[in-house]
């Protein structure tokens, strides 16, 4: 995580439904707040992780009854390998700490002629290496915006920024130059090619803002396969479920979604099906839901993208699936387990608008630590668009 870094979400929309920010948290919370945040709201089950521990394989281990899995792991001792065995597997190891590197001619050859000079958003951490350099940023989410407005205080003017397409989280200023989508590097001239035609030579610098990749390096054992690396079409169903493996779940493989919500919702589904409340459909359907989504979405990163409101949709979808259980009028409200919120008006309104709020609370510069409501900066539920 690079320093200065906050959330693009405000926080009263991206927390746990049980558990709020800290009251006096700044609109959208610094990585210090959300660190306290989740170490907080951790404590009831700290005492059931196993820090520093390495997960290397993970391996369906079938007998005369029912299959199991074989889990083994590796301690800080690089000689010390301990294997357990389970009857469930959850799969949470995020998919923000693996660079997507774009498909663009001449990048291999740049990487190879000038290897500092290129940077991707995962190992970024401050603007100071940024001092005085032309810098081209490629990239349009909000991480590259947030990149970009730090490096901005650094670099030589313009800063270069290159958009497939427009990012709501990216404003219009004077020091900024855009470009459309990036065609190709020329390492000897150091130059960039655009989608336009135009160029831009004498590049000191290419910032990758260009997302992240699934990666589950111990996951090689099962089928279909979850290990290949890069973007894909996951064999799960809903987003959870391994299509073959109804006990193997990968929590949160949704991108640009509402994180601690979802995952709520998914573990919610989750712990039902596995306790026997809920049922899965059969293996063909969950195969034909997949293929389903496959045909209107693609096999790529668009499977798994779920950009407002259809991560709303989605929600909404866990929590209807969640209220399917059965048998749960008899359950006292231990034994329902715990429930996710029902993303009322209010809240919907506030993820449609959240990236304009984010942009306004950017505006007030070194000031908007001192933010704590978006009706400080002229949002109201009340004075909103109705069609």
């Amino acid at each position: 995580m690079y320093e200065g870094l906050e959330s693009n979400l405000p926080h009263m929309l991206m927390q746990f439904s049980d558990v709020p920010f800290a009251e006096g948290t700044q609109l959208f919370a610094s990585r210090e707040n959300v660190m306290e945040y989740l170490e907080n709201y951790a404590q009831e089950v700290n005492h059931l992780i196993t820090y520093n521990c390495e997960v290397i394989d993970v391996r369906p281990k079938h007998d005369q009854k029912s299959q199991m899995w074989e889990v083994m792991t590796k301690s800080p001792n690089p000689n010390e390998f301990h294997v357990e065995h389970f009857d469930a597997v959850v799969a949470a190891n995020g998919h923000c700490d693996w660079p997507l590197l774009p498909d663009i001619e001449g990048l291999d050859d740049w990487s190879r002629a000038f290897p500092q000079s290129l940077h991707h958003s995962v190992s970024y951490k401050n603007p100071l290496s940024f001092q005085r350099k032309r810098v081209l940023l490629v990239g349009g989410g909000p991480s590259g915006a947030d990149i970009g407005n730090q490096i901005s205080t650094k670099c030589k003017h313009p800063l270069l920024r290159s958009q497939t397409v427009k990012s709501p989280y990216h404003t219009d200023e004077p020091y900024i130059r855009d470009y459309p989508g990036l065609v190709a590097l020329i390492p000897e001239q150091r130059a960039a090619r655009f989608a336009d035609g135009s160029i831009e030579r004498d590049i000191d610098d290419v910032v990758l803002c260009t997302g992240y990749t699934y990666r589950f390096p111990f996951l090689k054992a099962i089928h279909p396969d979850v290990e290949k690396e890069g973007v894909i079409a996951l064999p799960l169903y809903q987003h959870i479920f391994h299509v073959q493996h109804s006990t193997l779940a990968l929590i949160e493989t949704p991108e640009m979604i509402v994180p601690f919500p979802l995952a709520e919702c998914q573990a919610a589904v989750l712990a039902r099906v596995w306790s026997g409340r809920l049922r899965l459909p059969s293996q063909q359907d969950m195969e034909r839901w997949r293929d389903q989504v496959i045909s209107q979405r693609g096999a790529g990163r668009r499977f798994h993208a779920l950009e407002p409101p259809l991560d709303l949709d989605y929600m909404k979808e866990m929590y209807d699936w969640c209220n399917e259980t059965e048998n749960e009028e008899s359950c006292d409200k231990i034994s329902r387990g715990k429930t996710p919120k029902r993303w009322d008006d209010k809240s919907c309104w506030l993820r449609m608008v959240a990236a304009d709020i984010k942009k306004a609370f950017n505006a007030r510069g070194a000031q908007r630590s001192m933010v704590k409501t978006y009706q400080e900066l002229g949002f109201r539920f009340e004075d909103r668009a109705v069609h």
